[in-house]
This record gives structure tokens, C-alpha cells and sequence, in this order.
């Protein structure tokens, strides 16, 4: 079942990512360094990030449960609009403690990445639903958790008339032109002098087009 996440929602929603993304090559292995001596800190990464959009207009989470209400899944979609800025303020701990979990250098490599690809956000495109975070329980990987999730963003965008958009994770390409992006990339959040993810597999932006 998917419904729209309450913040009691975001702690286990934050649990699921770090499992999820364990293995991922950005935020696995680059960003938590050490999550093999801490493994219990990786969902503080998530947890802060979901806290500061949670409470902001055009940030909708939505999580998946299974029969027994445990949270197998998550979404978080952000609808941007022409003519305005995401207007980021510092993520802060809301009262965590730190990510031991994580490398120090690298923790806010995404945020400080962003400027590289905000460009492809332009033109017809600056209207768009957004799929920030995609995380599926790795036990419940493969049996169509996934898929719902997306397939709201593009419920919204219809009804809009605007446009879709996400930035792939190394090796999902394959999974999100299934699920109705692309069927071509239009560029990759990881190229241009000076972004620190330069050089990062992964990172392939795709659209689809209302």
C-alpha cells in the first residue's frame, strides 16, 4: 500500500534508504566511508535531509508498507517550478547526532554538486516533478514496490501538464525507461570542470516529456 508519509514515517523511511543504498557506489561507498564500523549512522544522512524538506511546500514523501504495515519503501518528490529557486538553507542535525558512518569530506558532495546540473531544469523543462529519492527494502526488491512510487510523479505531471525527472543511480538506468523516462538520457549529473562528481558512474538524467 502507498500513502503519504507522516514524520513519524521519515525514521524507518531513513532506515530503509541506508539499506537500500548499502551497496550504491555514491552513497554507500563515497559518502559512508565507514559504515562498516558504523553501520547504524548511515540513516542519519537521510533522516537529516528528509527533516529539512519535509515541512516545505512541493515536497510530497510518500512510503510503501507491506501487510503489516512495515515500511518497505519510499518517495520523495519535488515539484519545481519556473522562475523559482529550491532557496536551500543549511540541512543543520535537527538535534541527531553525528554520522560516524560518514567521510566528513564528502557528506555534502550532492549539494554541492547541484549547481553542475541545474541547467537542464530550463526552458520546458523548469516545470517538473522531480523524484529526488527512490529506496526500496532490499527483502521486497524485485516485487513491484518500486514502480508505484514512480508511478505517482507521473500521475501528478499529467494532471499538471509538466514534465517528470530524475537523476539515476549507477545501474538503475534500465529500471526508470521501464517505468516511463527517457528512453534517453539528456545529460549527466556528474559532468562539468570543477563538480565534485566528476568521474562518478551514475548520475544519468532523464525526462519524460508531457
Amino acid at each position: 500500500m502507498i500513502r503519504p508519509a507522516t514524520e513519524a514515517d521519515l525514521l524507518p523511511a531513513s532506515q530503509v534508504c541506508a539499506r537500500a543504498f548499502d551497496s550504491d557506489n555514491l552513497f554507500g561507498e563515497l559518502i559512508h566511508k565507514y559504515r562498516r564500523q558504523y553501520p547504524e549512522d548511515v540513516h542519519i544522512y537521510f533522516l537529516r535531509r528528509f527533516l529539512s524538506k519535509f515541512p516545505k511546500p512541493d515536497n510530497t514523501f510518500l512510503v510503501s508498507t507491506d501487510e503489516n504495515d512495515v515500511i518497505v519503501g519510499l518517495a520523495h518528490w519535488c515539484r519545481f517550478r519556473a522562475g523559482e529557486g529550491d532557496d536551500e538553507q543549511p540541512i543543520g542535525d535537527h538535534g541527531l547526532p553525528p554520522n560516524r558512518a560518514a567521510d566528513p569530506e564528502n557528506e555534502d558532495i550532492i549539494e554541492r554538486s547541484m549547481k553542475y546540473a541545474e541547467h537542464f531544469w530550463s526552458d520546458k523543462r523548469a516545470e517538473s516533478w522531480y523524484l529526488s529519492c527512490l529506496a526500496v527494502d532490499p527483502s521486497t526488491q524485485g516485487k513491484g514496490v518500486g514502480k508505484p512510487l514512480v508511478a505517482w510523479g507521473f500521475e501528478q505531471a499529467a494532471k499538471e501538464g509538466v514534465c517528470v525527472s530524475v537523476i539515476s543511480a549507477k545501474g538503475k538506468q534500465p529500471f526508470y525507461v521501464k517505468c516511463g523516462f527517457g528512453p534517453e538520457k539528456v545529460g549527466n549529473a556528474c559532468d562539468g570542470e570543477g563538480n565534485p562528481l566528476l568521474g562518478i558512474e551514475g548520475g544519468d538524467i532523464f525526462f519524460h516529456d508531457i
